[in-house]
């Protein structure tokens, strides 16, 4: 009987293994192109902006810029001269897996995209982030990184 549990068990977690990995495949961008934003940007302070090596520009921004958690954020992405058919941003905990959030922004014009998403509270009074705006174009996934910080005492009771 104790080598049957074992054994479906075993089988059990064999296939977890393989859902997981194949969801965290499903979730990865083959970036062929990275961004590089300014490091001083506080998005806390108003939008940021990221250069590509190629030429154009990527602008991001938050609002409320006081970005704070369990409530909704409103996000904008502007590109000039990229041509970009969606934009997706992955929000990622720095030091802490915060789970999964990557909300795909809609077209509002030529070069505007908009959408939403809400922060969940962490453990810590301070968390980092890393908001990595995924880009799709003709050549493939361009990548721009944003960091910034969520106080929780900001967050709703």
């Amino acid at each position: 009987m104790n080598k049957t549990k074992l054994i479906v068990a075993l089988l059990l977690f064999g296939i977890a293994a393989v859902v997981g990995y194949k969801l965290n495949n499903a979730t990865q961008k083959n970036v062929t192109l990275l961004a590089a934003s300014d490091p001083d940007c506080e998005l806390r302070s108003g939008p940021c902006h990221a250069e590509l090596p190629s030429g154009g520009s990527i602008e991001f921004s938050i609002e409320p810029h006081s970005i704070p958690l369990m409530k909704p954020l409103s996000l904008t992405v502007s590109t000039h001269s990229i041509d970009v058919t969606t934009v997706e941003i992955d929000f990622v905990g720095i030091g802490m897996n915060m789970g999964y959030n990557r909300p795909q922004l809609k077209q509002v014009s030529n070069n505007r995209f908009e959408g939403s998403t809400t922060l969940p509270v962490c453990i810590l009074q301070r968390m980092e982030w890393e908001a990595r705006l995924l880009l799709e174009t003709d050549n493939g996934t361009v990548m721009a990184p944003f960091r910034f910080y969520t106080d929780k005492s900001s967050a709703a009771p």
